[in-house]
């Protein structure tokens, strides 16, 4: 502790003595090396007090790290110091330092805030706790979820969905908040909004990325417009509400969730895994599966020293949707315990749909039929009817998650309008279902306020992975139980953590640039050839 403290007064020092004159090359050499080891040590200090919170639902020490970082990063001359001395830096590795150590200051500055990083954590705090009364039982959300999606009985899923949103009530102001305390920090580096802040930090052109929104709402639509009418014929009862539209899925998706009870899919997982030359036993990963009422309801990948301590939170429960998640944390996981780097900040600053997309690669294994009747027993027929009826639900959660990637575009863009109104007219776009303003849903979607900026990682990522499962199936064959899957990986993406741009990574290990049209093959929706 002493030796750090003496490091943040040199740092401050530094960054005083910079304000009086430019910056030369030893400044900005000391300066980078300075922070990156302050973010090193307070990096795994933050993550220990996260791993706590997500596991036990408190954390002694939280406020004071935090407090650490924010004094760490609260000088702007960090930032002046950086940009300065660019000249300076000419390297190909120190370049990379540089970018990705200004990232990281700029962050830290918005979120590490007082008012940020305090609403932060008590939003963060309910969401951890809360747990909502239904049928006379405080229940978790894998139960309402469960509930909503699956009960023959309409009304009880109605009231399961309602009760699944109802912390949305306890978030909503907060979440409101927190948006335009983020922006008004954004403001100070002279950005428009915080995520513009973020978005172009993390190399994305919004232009085209709102264009890429567009198309796939385009492509979707009718696919989508056929899979409503069906759920209609199917279930008889008025029109199609949002707590019917799985459940026109339950029947194929409760035989499909009979092949995962709770107590067998690390088993499948892990066997599975094994056959391409990953061994959960050898490997420094750690897992907490079993649901508990002090414990976060969603599942996470912490990477708190890696590659050496890597944990897995999640509440495995019966079924595939479990299963899935948790093969996906683990994927995060064995990308994190296979990173070979000597500085820590190529292994800690890995881009976060780079990371997304290396858990999709494993969590779409799950989609192979070879695997569904391997690992889970189904008869063939049995995963044939079952993927078909995936591919469907593929479909309704790419249109969810435009209307929620469109949500948080605009909400940071206006952040005064009605967060509400906004929620439940994108919901109509793009879902076609009939509103029910009385409810928060927007508030309920936990990554607004923990992860903000970060749900289109995950779009990124379904289109790393369907752009690399579709290159190595060219190259290698099936690749279910292939270890040559492993080999690739580790040789062509997990090892180079962040020295690299996960877009030059993409284009070595597939040979070409990113490309959102492996995605569209993926879910069947190209627009017909066009006749001759």
């Amino acid at each position: 502790m002493k030796r750090l403290v003496l490091l943040l007064i040199g740092l401050s020092l530094l960054a005083a003595a910079c304000r009086e004159q430019p910056v030369s090359r030893d400044d900005v050499f000391l300066v980078m090396d300075s922070l990156e080891h302050k973010f090193d040590w307070l990096g795994y200090r933050l993550q220990q007090e996260t791993w706590e919170i997500y596991s036990t639902g408190q954390s002694d020490s939280l406020d004071f790290y935090q407090g650490l970082l924010r004094y760490t990063v609260a000088d702007p001359n960090l930032l002046r110091t950086f940009r300065q001395g660019r000249l300076w830096v000419t390297e190909n590795e120190d370049v990379r330092r540089l970018d990705l150590l200004e990232a990281a200051l700029m962050r830290a500055q918005v979120e590490v805030a007082e008012p940020v990083a305090s609403l932060h954590d008590s939003l963060v705090q309910i969401d951890v706790t809360f747990r909502a009364p239904f049928d006379g039982q405080n229940r978790t959300q894998n139960y309402l979820y469960r509930t909503y999606r699956s009960d023959p009985d309409r009304s009880r899923r109605e009231a399961a969905f309602r009760a699944y949103h109802r912390i949305g009530d306890l978030l909503a102001d907060g979440l409101a908040r927190l948006i335009r305390l983020r922006n008004r920090e954004a403001a100070k580096f002279g950005q428009q909004n915080y995520f513009s802040l973020l978005f172009s930090q993390q190399g994305f052109d919004e232009a085209r990325y709102l264009a890429t929104l567009d198309q796939l709402d385009s492509l979707s639509l009718e696919p989508y417009r056929r899979i409503l009418a069906n759920a209609g014929e199917k279930l008889g009862s008025g029109p199609v509400e949002i707590w019917d539209l799985a459940f026109a899925y339950a029947d194929i998706n409760r035989r499909g969730d009979a092949y995962f009870p709770a107590d067998r899919q690390f088993s499948q997982i892990a066997r599975s895994l094994e056959a391409l030359g990953y061994d959960l036993d050898k490997l420094p990963i750690y897992f907490d599966l079993q649901p508990r009422s002090d414990k976060t309801q969603l599942a996470y990948a912490v990477p708190l020293r890696p590659p050496h301590d890597v944990r897995v939170l999640a509440n495995v429960t019966d079924g595939y949707l479990s299963a899935r998640t948790l093969m996906h944390e683990i994927g995060h996981a064995l990308h994190f315990a296979h990173i070979r780097q000597e500085r820590q900040l190529f292994v800690d600053c890995v881009s976060e749909a780079w990371t997304e997309g290396m858990a999709q690669i494993f969590a779409s294994l799950l989609d192979d039929p070879q695997w569904l009747v391997q690992y889970a027993g189904m008869t063939p027929e049995t995963a044939a009817e079952f993927l078909r009826a995936r591919a469907e639900q593929e479909i309704i959660y790419l249109r969810t998650t435009l209307m929620r990637l469109r949500w948080e575009y605009e909400a940071y863009r206006n952040p005064d309008q009605d967060f509400n109104t906004l929620y439940w007219d994108l919901f109509a776009r793009y879902l076609l279902l009939p509103r029910h303003d009385d409810i928060r849903p927007w508030a309920t979607i936990i990554q607004y306020t923990t992860h903000p900026v970060y749900l289109h990682n995950y779009l990124y990522a379904d289109m790393i992975a369907s752009q690399t499962l579709a290159s190595l199936h060219t190259v290698y064959g099936p690749l279910i139980d292939n270890p040559s899957l492993r080999s690739f990986l580790n040789q062509n993406y997990f090892r180079f953590g962040a020295r690299y741009d996960w877009r030059d990574l993409l284009e070595r290990g597939t040979g070409q640039r990113l490309d959102q049209n492996y995605l569209i093959r993926r879910l069947c929706i190209e627009p017909p050839a066009a006749a001759f």
